[in-house]
This record gives C-alpha cells, sequence and structure tokens, in this order.
C-alpha cells in the first residue's frame, strides 16, 4: 500500500495538495477523506482564502492549474464525464490552460537523442508552444521540410508519477468514506488516467494516432492531416509537418463572411461525424485550439494524444438504442442501455421506465430543425445521474465530441442546425448494421456457434471429472433409481440442441434464399435448397424418434 511517508518530497507534496484544496475552497473535501487527521494537518492551519473570490466552477479550475500538470491532465480526462460532475464544472473545465513556464533550451536539448540534430539544418531554441508535458519547437530538416518539433519536458515523467500515487491513495480513501465515490469507482478512473497519461508520455502514440488518422482522410480533400517524419521522431520527440494556418476559433467573430463561415462548419462538424459513424475512430478533444484551417477552407486537425473508438460492439449497441428510440421500444431500448453501460441491482426499475418513457415522448416526433443536441446529450446525462447509472468510457468521449462539435458549428454559424448533419450518417449505420447480407452473416455465426457447442461440450465435461478426479473439484451427490430420468434428461437435451442446429439452418437457408447467394438451379439458389433439405430430412428424423419414445 502506497504510504506517504516513505520520503520526504511525496510527504512535502502531499501537504502541498492538500493546502491548495482547502485554499480554493473544497477544504470539506479533505476532511470527508479524513486527511487532516492522516496527515497531521490542523485544520485553522489551511484557512480557506478564496471561496469569495470566484463561483465555485472557476475556483475548481483555478486550482488544478495551481496543481500542476498532472492535475491539469486530470481535469481534461474529468470534463469527460458527465456522470460525475455538474454541468457549470464541466464547462469551465474546457478553459483549462497549462500555465507553465518554458524550461531553457539547454535543459531541453539534453533529453534529446545523442545523434537527433544531425537530421536538421536548423532548430529554434524558442519554443512556439508549452505545456505541461511537451514543448513545441519550429525546425528545418536538412531535406527542406519546415516542420514542428514536440519534445517532452525532463522530469514530468517523475512528477506525475509522484502525482498519481498520491491521486490513488485519495481514490481508496474516497471509496472507503465517500458512498458517492464508490459507485463512481474512483479508483478505476484513476488507474484509466494513468493509462492515459502512459500513452501521452510516448510519443510514438500520438504519431501512430495521427498516422491512422491520416489514412482515413486519405481521399477527403477537405481534410487535411500532417505528417509524422518517423525516421526523426523517438519516444520522447516527435517531429511532424509544420502547419501554417489559422486557428478555427479566429473564424467565430463577425469579421469572417457568413457564407465562409457556414461552409467551415459543415466541413468540420461532417469531419468529426465521419470520424465517429465511418470509422469508428475519432478526437475526442476537437476544440477550435486544435483545428485549423488552410487555404481553400480545408479543415487540420492537430494533436493526436487524447482518441476515442467505437468498436463493432460499440456501435452495434449505438444503433439498436438509435433504433429503439426511433421506434419507441422501450424494452429494446432497456436492453441496450443495460448493454452500454451498468445498471445497479438497486435501482428503482418501474421509475426508471417512466421516465425513458418521458424522454422518449419529449422527443419524439419533433422536427429535427428543433432538436439541440447538446441539451439532449444533457437530458441523458441527467436520466444517468439521478438513477446512479453506470455509462462506458468510449460512450462518455463520443458524447464530448459530439457536444464539442456542435458547439464549433453554432460558433461559426448562427442558424447552424446538428441533427440534419447526423441524420445521414445514422441512416448509412441502419442500414450497415441491419442490412440483410449482414443477417446472413450473423445467422451463419450463430449456426457455427451452435455447432460448436456440440461438438466441445462433451470435451468440457471430460475436462470437469479430471479435475473432480485430481482433487481440484469436489462434489457429493447421493441419489437412487435416478438413471432412467437421467438418461431420458440426456435424450431430451440432444433433441433439444438438434433442434436449435435445424432452425438455425432454416434461418441461413431462407436468408441466402431470400438474398440470391450461390449459384442456382430452376432459379433457385443451390446452397439455400441444400441447407432446407437437410433441416428437413433432420426433421423428420427427429419427430420420428420423439413419436417412438412415445410408445
Amino acid at each position: 500500500m502506497f504510504n506517504p511517508y516513505r520520503n520526504y518530497r511525496t510527504l512535502r507534496r502531499y501537504q502541498q495538495i492538500i493546502l491548495t484544496v482547502v485554499r480554493f475552497g473544497f477544504g470539506e473535501l479533505i476532511g470527508r477523506l479524513k486527511l487532516f487527521h492522516y496527515l497531521k494537518l490542523k485544520r485553522r492551519s489551511t484557512e480557506e482564502l478564496d471561496r469569495n473570490q470566484a463561483n465555485r466552477a472557476v475556483r475548481f479550475r483555478l486550482m488544478l492549474e495551481q496543481l500542476g500538470p498532472t492535475f491539469i491532465k486530470l481535469g481534461q480526462i474529468l470534463s469527460t464525464r458527465p456522470d460525475m460532475l455538474p454541468a457549470d464544472i464541466l464547462t469551465e473545465l474546457a478553459n483549462l490552460q497549462d500555465k507553465v513556464t518554458p524550461l531553457p533550451w539547454k535543459d531541453v536539448e539534453g533529453a534529446l537523442p545523442r545523434d537527433f540534430m544531425e537530421g536538421f539544418a536548423e532548430l529554434e531554441q524558442e519554443p512556439l508552444a508549452c505545456a505541461s508535458l511537451a514543448q513545441v519547437y519550429k525546425g528545418r530538416l536538412r531535406t527542406g521540410e519546415t516542420v514542428a518539433v514536440k519534445i517532452i519536458r525532463p522530469g514530468s515523467e517523475r512528477v506525475i508519477r509522484d502525482d498519481i500515487m498520491i491521486l490513488e491513495h485519495m481514490a481508496a480513501l474516497a471509496e472507503t468514506h465517500i458512498p458517492e465515490a464508490r459507485h463512481w469507482d474512483t479508483r478505476s478512473i484513476i488507474e484509466q488516467f494513468r493509462h492515459t497519461v502512459k500513452q501521452e508520455l510516448d510519443l510514438h502514440h500520438e504519431g501512430r494516432n495521427a498516422d491512422l488518422f491520416r489514412k482515413n482522410f486519405a481521399d477527403d480533400p477537405g481534410v487535411y492531416v500532417p505528417k509524422i517524419y518517423w525516421e526523426h521522431s523517438h519516444t520522447n520527440v516527435l517531429v511532424m509537418e509544420y502547419i501554417d494556418g489559422q486557428p478555427l476559433s479566429e473564424f467565430f467573430n463577425g469579421e469572417t463572411p457568413l457564407a465562409r463561415r457556414r461552409e467551415l462548419a459543415k466541413r468540420g462538424v461532417d469531419a468529426v461525424l465521419k470520424q465517429i459513424f465511418t470509422f469508428g475512430f475519432f478526437h475526442a478533444d476537437p476544440h477550435p485550439g486544435n483545428v485549423f484551417v488552410l487555404n481553400e477552407n480545408v479543415i487540420c486537425f492537430l494533436d493526436f494524444g487524447m482518441f476515442g473508438r467505437l468498436d463493432e460492439g460499440l456501435l452495434g449497441i449505438l444503433s439498436r438504442v438509435l433504433r429503439a428510440g426511433v421506434e419507441k421500444h422501450i424494452d429494446r431500448l432497456f436492453k441496450a442501455v443495460r448493454d452500454l453501460g451498468v445498471i445497479p441491482d438497486q435501482v428503482n426499475m418501474p421509475q426508471l421506465r417512466m421516465e425513458v418513457l418521458d424522454f422518449l415522448e419529449q422527443y419524439h416526433g419533433v422536427p429535427l430543425k428543433q432538436v439541440n443536441v447538446r441539451q439532449l446529450l444533457g437530458d441523458i446525462v441527467s436520466l444517468v445521474n439521478r438513477h446512479h447509472l453506470g455509462v462506458r468510457h468510449d460512450f462518455l468521449l463520443l458524447i464530448k465530441a459530439l457536444g464539442t462539435a456542435e458547439g464549433i458549428g453554432s460558433r461559426l454559424d448562427p442558424d447552424f442546425e446538428m441533427l440534419p448533419q447526423v441524420e445521414p450518417f445514422v441512416r448509412k449505420l441502419f442500414l450497415r448494421r441491419f442490412s440483410v447480407r449482414r443477417r446472413v452473416g450473423e445467422a451463419q455465426v450463430a449456426a457455427e456457434d451452435l455447432v460448436l457447442l456440440a461438438r466441445e461440450s462433451p470435451e468440457h465435461l471430460l475436462e470437469i471429472l479430471r479435475k473432480v478426479r485430481a482433487g481440484k473439484l469436489k462434489l457429493e451427490f447421493h441419489h437412487t433409481g435416478l438413471e432412467e430420468p437421467f438418461a431420458q434428461l440426456n435424450q431430451m437435451s440432444d433433441k433439444v440442441t438438434l433442434g436449435l442446429i435445424i432452425g438455425a439452418i432454416i434461418i441461413a437457408s431462407a436468408l441466402m434464399a431470400h438474398v440470391g447467394l450461390g449459384p442456382k438451379l430452376f432459379d433457385i439458389p443451390i446452397i439455400g435448397g441444400v441447407g432446407f433439405l437437410i433441416a428437413f430430412v433432420a426433421g423428420v428424423w427427429i419427430t420420428i424418434d420423439i413419436l417412438r419414445s412415445r410408445k
């Protein structure tokens, strides 16, 4: 277990964190964690100085900035958790800034690989940008290309490692002393945070994200992704193409013609929607500072450290949620929601069902132009919070990405409508997920799974018996006169299994016949016809066997 007293540096840092939290008006949290007593601090020595200087959300943001790089990164992660934090704090977290003094070039240069400078004709020593984890410099390769060089700040890894250990200890205390923390599973949040920061400290990870992003948009002339120069990059150094463009935020004012702002809004939001619904790999933080505008209104994305993924499983769940919502099918919606997150045992199901129905009634039949996506997502989050439902992290990143995209679109175009742009992507998702060809494939997989289950069951039974014989599994079961019932039960289970296989064959054959797959004889697909024939023969045999057993 972590011990803050293991060295003087860790203890001093822990005390500094506590004093800062209290100073910004959140001393109640420290009290609930029992940390005053734990670290032998006196409450009166930690007077809350700034409680009246700003509202709660601003104080929370300023506190994270004061605590340094680890907590700024934590704030960025928490900004994706509307299930944990209220809306005012989430909004304020979008304004988090890395207020750090640039390290002198001599310190940064010492962290570079030995032969790094051999590939450069020049490299400026004043940073273009400076953040808590890295500094960015402009340079020119010997081959003539102008590049941006991102370098991890020396010493940042040690600071973050110590801070994360302290956060892990605070998370454990929170789950012990604060009931709502157990619902949020604070320790897993910090573990996920550790994983995220580890990836950000490895610039190879960001480079691979950029490469995949660039590949996905290779055929889209309206979106550009900077090239990565791998021959000059290392774990702590990323060399990429220098982008000479304008930040998207410069187009928010009224000086830019409205027609151009509308084009930028549509192109930028389409790019985000394509990432989500087409590629299943999306920029999780597409804020205006990470999006540049090039010539001819080309959109360029930057900073590829935070990405979300929608695998086939999550895309399938999302499509089921959308379809159930459109059709107002409450039972299907509940099944999809159950797969999407966690419904606790103590949840009031009748109340939850009623609120979900109210939610569906609120949005059903409303014209797309009248639906505010951020409001819709906010209503979903409120429902989740009221019933303490858990939600998958990737889905929360999806909510953040969609909300950010709509916010950018609205700031560029006062008449911007999000859902009309979402609609064609959702329609394509439906067609892809619920096509006949896909259903045929799923039926074939189901049939294969049934056959595999029937084939492997004896082997699994033998494995259990081996464990029993080896003393690894002990069973005590006494019975008399049950030999015949057990034999009948075995026969029944065999017939049920065969019936399931026959049903799967019939379904697969019907779908293949409907689609017209494979060669045909007398305009009938041979594969489908053979399937029906096998199912018919097997069905006749099992029917005869059942009738004989009843005599």
